[in-house]
């Protein structure tokens, strides 16, 4: 039986529905980033749940990411996650605001970063 590939948010939405998304949350509140956090594929780590958030610009990457930790029940203090946008292993000292301005996506906004327990680019 072969495994059916989990589509990504953008392989799951026309960029249309994604840019209109991001174009709203924007609107109705400024102070907040649009984030879609994927699963690494081969990653041991669980699928979170829901994969959307909006998130307070003036956090710490470090803040986020500790989220994200408590989303998937890893301990804060002990387990390693590693996040990712594109190949670049993110800075956890970075404010988000910043990260965003870097990274987003150009064609809908929203700034996409991918998850994995261990080192998946060989840094």
């Amino acid at each position: 039986m072969q495994k059916q590939k989990t589509q990504t948010y953008k392989e799951s939405h026309n960029l249309e529905e994604r840019k209109k998304r991001v174009q709203e949350q924007l609107a109705k509140y400024p102070e907040m980033i649009p984030i879609i956090v994927e699963k690494i594929p081969g990653c041991k780590l669980p699928q979170l749940q829901k994969v959307k958030f909006l998130v307070n610009s003036s956090f710490c990457f470090n803040e986020f990411k500790n989220t994200i930790k408590k989303k998937l029940n890893l301990d804060e203090k002990t387990s390693t996650l590693f996040m990712y946008c594109g190949k670049t292993l993110m800075n956890e000292h970075e404010k988000l605001k910043k990260i965003y301005d870097q990274y987003k996506d150009p064609e809908d906004g929203f700034l996409y970063l991918q998850y994995a327990d261990a080192e998946t680019f060989g840094f």
